[in-house]
């Protein structure tokens, strides 16, 4: 079982999902609190831009430990996957 206290939480927006495109961070910190301000952010940017919340943990390369935790689409209704295995899979 994993500690949730282990985690730190982060939320990115994506121009219409497209990482190519113009992003950026919307919030880092405890999850409920990222989870609304990412909602927040969602909603004032109307449609343009899909958000993704993410988890990590501290002190270690994000870009190798991250996991999706919920993406809120643009308007293009696009869906956002996570390619990281499952941790109870690593493990």
């Amino acid at each position: 079982m994993t500690d949730a206290n282990a985690f730190i939480h982060f939320a990115q927006a994506f121009h219409h999902g497209e990482a190519e495109q113009h992003n950026y961070v919307v919030a880092v910190g405890d999850r409920a609190v990222v989870e609304a301000l990412a909602k927040a952010e969602h909603a004032r940017l109307r449609g343009a831009y899909g958000v993704a919340i993410y988890r990590t943990r501290p002190d270690i390369a994000t870009q190798d430990n991250f996991r999706l935790v919920d993406y809120l689409s643009s308007d293009m209704g696009e869906k956002w996957t996570c390619s990281q295995p499952d941790e109870a899979q690593a493990a």
